[in-house]
């Protein structure tokens, strides 16, 4: 598959719109993504394979161009296209709109802005200073004088404000109040959204004409790295005076209903989970864990319903919160994560509400 065949499958499926049809025909992903890329747990070098990256460049794909040190998890990525076209569509740009745009990666969404919006109209923050260098070069080797800056997209940008739109690229789970600040009354704030339990959604806010909060809905499904500094660190726990139970729910509705995680997330912040094949386990089984640093819990897949399917420690009994958090999601008809929505101030403060600003969750 060529570039000019993935835009074409793009348009189709309606994820790319003709507004910006003539910018991903003009800079291509292929122009802005590094000789190296990571798929699949492994490295593939252009100058070793150039078959093989050109296929995956030229795919539907997210592409890891850096990891962290533990050479499992990217720390900068080029998004997969269809997730870039969509967000560009819910950024809802129109001609002399200024942009701000949060974690720059490999420059390829800031070129497509510039090819839209033009250069002039683009200011793109890269807290990678290295990664920053390279999309700057690249940028202007495709002849786009975009401003690219080295520092703390948490902090935006306020010599080149405000701005029209703010557009990240990554997932926060408390958004900064400086971009709030940063863009105008009326102005747009596009970025990822999730929790330690589920990652996430794109949020949509529209800053209030005071300036001092903005309020708006999730309006799409999309995952990405988080921004750094609200990175999830769930770090070690301990588990003693283990306390057993059977559980009220199957915890696959939980692990394997997207929707309701996200809701759950929502409702009890602050809890990791992740599933495992527990060896240990003289049963073997796979199981569902959820901690917060302090308690914790897990619920096995078989048997969830026995007497000793549950087992919790520490001062929370945290299935019982998934389970009521279940529940209440249940209750509510099953929200999906488009009938969520967020309000935040400059003051710092969150809420979270269902189907009405006036319908906060806590």
């Amino acid at each position: 598959m060529t570039w000019a065949d993935l835009t074409a499958a793009l348009q189709e499926s309606g994820a790319l719109t003709a507004e910006w049809e003539k910018a991903f025909a003009t800079a291509p992903r292929t122009a802005f993504t590094p000789d190296r890329i990571h798929y699949a747990g492994e490295w593939i070098d252009r100058g070793k394979d150039s078959a093989r990256w050109s296929e995956l460049v030229c795919s539907d794909l997210p592409l890891a161009t850096q990891l962290y040190e533990d050479g499992q998890t990217p720390s900068s990525s080029s998004s997969m296209p269809t997730v870039v076209a969509t967000m560009l569509r819910h950024l809802d740009v129109a001609d002399g709109m200024r942009v701000l745009e949060v974690g720059t990666g490999t420059g390829w969404t800031s070129a497509l802005l510039a090819r839209r919006l033009g250069a002039e109209s683009v200011t793109t923050i890269e807290v990678d200073s290295d990664l920053a260098d390279t999309a700057r070069n690249r940028l202007g080797g495709a002849g786009l004088g975009v401003t690219v800056v080295a520092g703390d997209g948490a902090l935006g940008y306020p010599e080149k404000g405000p701005f029209d739109r703010l557009h990240a690229t990554a997932a926060v789970r408390t958004v900064p109040p400086s971009w709030i600040e940063q863009v105008r009354p009326g102005g747009v704030i596009l970025t990822p959204f999730g929790t330690a339990f589920c990652n996430g959604a794109l949020l949509k806010l529209a800053v209030a004409d005071d300036g001092c909060s903005a309020s708006g809905r999730f309006v799409a499904d999309v995952a990405f790295m988080w921004v750094r500094d609200q990175r999830p660190e769930s770090g070690p726990f301990d588990i003693d005076d283990v306390r057993h139970s059977p559980s009220v729910i199957d915890p696959k509705w939980v692990d394997e209903e997207t929707a309701a995680a996200f809701a759950i997330g929502l409702r009890v912040p602050g809890l990791f989970r992740q599933r495992v094949w527990a060896g240990y386990d003289p049963l073997g089984t796979g199981r569902s864990e959820v901690w917060d640093g302090v308690s914790y819990a897990h619920c096995r897949f078989a048997d969830w319903n026995g007497p000793h399917a549950v087992s919790q420690s520490g001062p929370r009994d945290l299935w019982e919160e998934i389970s009521a958090a279940y529940a209440w999601w249940e209750r509510n008809t099953k929200p999906d994560p488009t009938r969520f929505g967020v309000t935040v101030t400059t003051a710092g403060t969150q809420r979270v509400w269902l189907d009405d600003p006036e319908n906060v969750i806590d």
